[in-house]
């Protein structure tokens, strides 16, 4: 007597692996898509509680009648420190000076370093001040990359067009 599987047994055993395959692909698939949407909502905390902390930094520290802005500026945070325009907190590094600012997680990868970690200024790249149309009009690819910054409200988000090229967003609403 000959011991083995019958044609019938084995297209049922391929038949429940395609069926378990077919179920559990699609679970695995956006894994990539989620853990950048979570590094960027991570790093996006970090820069916002930065900024929050400045902010009081500068409201404790500086003199109101000097008419200093309220927030850093685009300068500062670009430099992770603060300049001459908040001459008490001069030199005092905004963010923690060993890891510097966070990079963007849906930056372009093929983007110098440099350029992962900028950040920008919304008045300066977009040319307008309406943040809201901001990535929603076709400007220039360079766009795609770091972290945008608007000075006279705190306002960060994610430089990305890999949602449509809607305002504020990557894949998901930070």
């Amino acid at each position: 007597m000959k011991s083995g599987f019958t044609l019938i047994e084995l297209v049922m055993v391929i038949l429940l692996l395609a069926v378990l395959a077919a179920v559990a692909i699609p679970n695995f698939i956006d894994f990539r898509t989620d853990a950048k949407n979570a590094a960027t909502k991570g790093s996006l905390g970090a820069l916002r509680s930065a900024l929050s902390i400045a902010r009081a930094a500068i409201a404790l520290k500086e003199d109101p009648t000097e008419r200093a802005p309220k927030y850093p500026t685009i300068f500062e945070m670009q430099k992770n420190i603060f300049t001459a325009s908040h001459p008490m907190l001069s030199g005092t590094a905004i963010m923690d000076p060993a890891n510097g600012i966070p990079r963007n997680p849906w930056s372009v990868s093929s983007l110098a370093p440099l350029y992962l970690n900028s950040i920008s200024d919304v008045f300066l790249f977009a040319h307008y001040n309406d943040k809201t149309t901001w990535l929603a009009n076709n400007y220039s690819n360079n766009l795609n990359y770091g972290w945008v910054y608007d000075q006279t409200s705190a306002e960060i988000w994610a430089g990305s067009r890999k949602n449509g090229g809607k305002a504020k967003l990557t894949e998901d609403y930070y």
